[in-house]
């Protein structure tokens, strides 16, 4: 019985916070909590700690960073840092759908080698945003990325290990994005 009142409570906070039309936000944080809560089996390409600021109630200015150092000997130190801008296309209740476009830059060294990979490039999203409340989010935004990926060792004997690539990948599938508002 007292699971029942628990989800008779649990449904009316979200009626009574979760519908109606979400007042203007000007800042939004994010943080990425596919590294918790994977949908889909996919190694996610989404960054950590994201921040955006609108310009007005349709368009807005994002960016994002991701850092991963250690000083493990065969750690890979890894630092990733995005910017772009996005549009919203369509407002309904608490949801929102929008579109934009990111610059992506990326790189990563083994601790013991010498070896650098670096990934630069441009993506195009397609944002599901649901507010919970005015303040709280939940999102998601797939994307499709054209890359160009080098890989540089100074100390290598191997004339193929410097090489370079263009990417073209769908990522982000199943990532999932929980952002504070205010």
């Amino acid at each position: 019985m007292k699971q029942v009142f628990q989800a008779i409570a649990i449904i009316f906070i979200f009626n009574s916070t979760g519908f109606g039309q979400i007042e203007f936000t000007r800042h939004q944080i994010g943080i990425n909590a596919s590294k918790f809560v994977l949908i889909f089996n996919e190694q996610v390409d989404n960054l950590d700690i994201s921040y955006r600021v609108s310009i007005d109630s349709i368009y807005g200015i994002r960016s994002s960073v991701s850092l991963d150092i250690s000083s493990a000997e065969d750690a890979i130190n890894d630092f990733s840092g995005r910017i772009g801008v996005d549009r919203i296309f369509l407002q309904k209740g608490n949801w929102k759908f929008y579109t934009g476009l990111d610059f992506n830059y990326s790189v990563n060294k083994l601790n013991n080698s010498q070896r650098t990979n670096k990934k630069y490039g441009a993506l195009v999203f397609l944002g599901f945003l649901y507010h919970f409340g005015s303040h709280f989010s939940i999102s998601s935004e797939p994307s499709l990325a054209f890359f160009r990926k080098s890989t540089f060792d100074p100390t290598s004997f191997n004339p193929d290990v410097n090489t370079s690539s263009n990417l073209l990948e769908l990522i982000n599938i199943g990532q999932i994005k929980v952002s504070f508002h205010f």
